[in-house]
């Protein structure tokens, strides 16, 4: 009978899992350099996530303007990494044509020039709207890096796609867990660390960019040219070739349509989230940035690579079925908590949203692949994109009203507005089940 293994051997073998040498033939020197690109480039993302920069202003410029004006900022900037991706479109159509790494790569150093922006805005009106602006043209940048990155991933990952890039995605979010939890603390010590935390950030983050722009593109002739060709047979690379992807596929139409359900319910929440962690629960910097950032961070990567065996192993709809239900469990979590006041549920809240982001960082980024081939794979991850902008567009804003319309009816008890995302969410996992049946009774 053997012995288990030791906690020492386990913690050693997991971290041996992310060798270069662990993966396909083919992946391994792009690998490493994402890898690299991914462990640098944190070091300033980390400042522009929504549950980081939404607690620090919603703490930083209380009392700088109206409470319910701030909350409506709160909600911008929790929003902008859903909201940027509307300009999706815009991006797939200036990548057209054009070498993927070198456009990520000067994608990557505007991203690191905004996020500079953020660290010199003023604790005044205006410096809020100088922050805010800052963030989202961070943002905005982001997005066109996810969706030419789409492509990157595409064809030099043929082969356990989802394995290569959790490990990838693994090590971001450790990485940002690991700053947020830095910039909690020296902002507890003194408010305006931030100003140097950031641009330190953005000078080592350079490394990722130095790593990312070595990377290279397997096939990159054969893409250009067929984006050539698309180019020559027809004019108009627009928006319009993201919708006909809708048009013309209803599977991936009806995917998105669940979709739209379950990313509504769940941005619409975020928002809420932030707010009475800091009105209802008043607590601090280390602990807010703690409970709306880096907690759901910090699961990820533990999570990420059983999210990762499992999409290996099913088709992204039946994933999504499956997956949905912890985003469900987070939200009646938190509105467990509001509702009798318990903080250590709305930390429960966060660790599923936690587990649940895991499966999502998966799912977001390559579950179009499963439905569309490689030259096409802008086409549809565009579509994806900007219909998460379009959500990103609404939700947030539609939370917070509703809970200021609640607050001012009902006060204190604005944390039903879980309730009513809660509905939302269930109703799109709901709707990826019946979409599973469906393609499973097909295929049959």
């Amino acid at each position: 009978m053997s012995r288990p293994a030791s906690p020492i051997k386990l913690i050693t073998l997991a971290f041996l899992s992310f060798h270069p040498n662990t993966m396909p033939w083919l992946s391994r020197a792009n690998y490493a350099r994402e890898l690299r690109a991914a462990f640098f480039l944190p070091w300033a993302i980390a400042a522009t996530e929504g549950g980081v920069i939404g607690f620090v202003v919603r703490k930083l410029y209380e009392g700088v303007v109206d409470e319910n004006q701030l909350n409506y900022f709160v909600a911008a900037l929790v929003a902008a990494p859903a909201l940027a991706n509307i300009t999706s479109f815009l991006w797939a159509i200036a990548a057209h044509g054009k070498r993927k790494i070198p456009f990520i790569t000067g994608l990557q150093l505007a991203l690191l020039i905004s996020i500079a922006m953020m660290s010199i805005a003023p604790r005044t009106p205006l410096g809020l709207v100088m922050l805010v602006a800052s963030a989202f043209a961070a943002r905005t940048i982001l997005a066109g890096i996810v969706t030419v990155r789409a492509t990157v991933w595409g064809v030099n990952y043929p082969a356990q796609r989802a394995k290569v890039t959790g490990k990838v995605q693994t090590v971001s979010v450790t990485i940002s867990s690991l700053i947020a939890i830095g910039l909690g603390l020296a902002m507890q010590y003194d408010e305006n660390a931030y100003r140097i935390f950031i641009p330190i950030g953005g000078l080592i983050a350079l490394a990722g960019v130095s790593s990312y722009a070595r990377i290279r593109l397997r096939t990159e002739r054969l893409i250009l040219k067929n984006e050539q060709q698309q180019t020559d047979d027809n004019k108009k690379t627009s928006m319009l070739s993201g919708f006909r992807v809708l048009k013309d596929d209803k599977d991936y139409r009806a995917y998105q349509i669940c979709q739209l359900l379950l990313g509504f319910g769940n941005i619409m929440s975020w928002t809420p989230f932030v707010i009475i962690a800091k009105q209802q629960f008043d607590v601090d910097y280390f602990w807010g940035i703690l409970l709306t950032q880096v907690i759901p961070l910090i699961m990820m990567p533990f999570t990420i690579p059983l999210w990762a065996k499992l999409l290996d192993s099913v088709h992204i709809v039946q994933f999504r079925a499956i997956h949905s239900w912890v985003f469900i469990g987070a939200m009646g979590c938190a509105l467990v908590a509001g509702q009798f006041n318990i903080l250590a549920m709305l930390y429960v809240a966060s660790v599923l949203r936690g587990i649940a982001f895991g499966g999502g960082a998966l799912a977001w980024n390559l579950g179009h692949l499963q439905f569309v081939k490689a030259e096409k794979s802008q086409d549809y991850m565009s579509i994806h994109v900007t219909l998460t902008g379009l959500r990103g567009l609404i939700a947030p804003f539609a939370g917070v009203s509703l809970y200021n319309l609640i607050e001012s009816h009902y006060p204190n008890e604005g944390s039903w507005i879980f309730a009513i995302t809660l509905l939302i969410t269930t109703t799109g996992a709901l709707g990826f089940y019946y979409l599973y049946t469906q393609l499973r009774t097909a295929s049959d």
